[in-house]
């Protein structure tokens, strides 16, 4: 047998850029199951019901992110049901009512419960979609549990979130932060920042809702401002942003920032892709075009 090739470890070999990525779901219904029990597709996962399958299916067709979570290794239970951004959460034991609960919640009806007012992570560990969540996300969220407050952070493993060849993948709610190639060291300086209400640019992948492009080049201007001493969550930018992107394509937009212009220059690249490691071993893949940083150049605004 051959030896296992990671799909982060090609990603990053090849130089794709972890910004640009960030776009997270707006509605997620997390599900405690044991993670013992996860399988792919998750809604067929050990012990569901027929119709506990069906419910989360068809919520997952209705758009929302459905996420199996567990708590191994970490103190304390969770709750049935937890929806986010509202951050409402409830235990439900009777199967019936938890249906009906789910498909409520895809109506827009939300279900009775407590409010959380805690920030939640969600970490993907799902080593049944790929051995990369396995290895770098279990090791980020065990170092994340050891040190995190419990009462301001609601830290759970999840199935699969997206993001596989640049895991560890974390989803950070309600605030819709993605964030990617986290590992266990990058933990502390992780937490700190969230703490004091930042955004941990080093592992972000950019402004959810928010082109291609114009995350890249906002966190490119959120560094240099960070690197000059300015802490900021949002910069707005100036330019056009083109419809279509081909190879070999140049894009300047510009920031303000703390009294300079910035200049932030993108091209456009093609990278192979192998979105996890069983594409990698069956020599599936395909290119994709990426939006890369160039540079940043600051002139005074005076």
């Amino acid at each position: 047998m051959g030896k296992h090739v990671f799909c982060t470890d090609l990603c990053q070999q090849r130089g794709e850029p972890l910004e640009g990525l960030g776009d997270a779901p707006q509605r997620i219904l997390m599900l405690a199951w044991p993670r013992g029990k996860w399988r792919t597709p998750r809604w067929e996962s050990v012990d569901m019901s027929p119709a506990l399958c069906k419910a989360l299916h068809d919520a997952a067709m209705a758009g929302l992110h459905v996420a199996l979570v567990d708590k191994v290794e970490a103190e304390g239970s969770l709750p049935t049901l937890h929806a986010l951004p509202e951050n409402i959460r409830t235990d439900i034991a009777d199967e019936d009512e938890l249906i009906v609960a789910i498909r409520n919640y895809v109506d827009g009806v939300m279900f009775d419960g407590t409010p959380d007012a805690r920030t939640t992570i969600i970490c993907c560990t799902d080593s049944r979609r790929d051995a990369c969540c396995a290895r770098n996300g279990f090791s980020t969220y065990k170092a994340l549990v050891a040190i995190a407050d419990p009462d301001k952070f609601n830290i759970v493993q999840a199935t699969h979130i997206g993001g596989c060849r640049m895991a560890a993948s974390l989803l950070v709610m309600p605030q819709r932060q993605r964030y990617g190639r986290m590992t266990a060291g990058l933990a502390p300086a992780f937490l700190a920042a969230l703490e004091r209400g930042e955004i941990f640019l080093p592992a972000y992948k950019g402004r959810s809702g928010q082109p291609e492009p114009a995350q890249v080049a906002e966190l490119a201007a959120m560094r240099w401002a960070a690197d000059h001493g300015h802490i900021l969550r949002e910069i707005p930018l100036e330019g056009d942003i083109p419809a279509e992107t081909s190879e070999g394509m140049h894009l300047t937009l510009s920031a303000h920032v703390a009294g300079s212009h910035l200049a932030i220059r993108l091209h456009a690249q093609s990278f192979m892709v192998q979105g996890n490691c069983e594409t990698v071993a069956e020599g599936g893949g395909e290119p994709m075009l990426r939006w890369c940083l160039d540079e940043v150049t600051a002139h005074s605004n005076t």
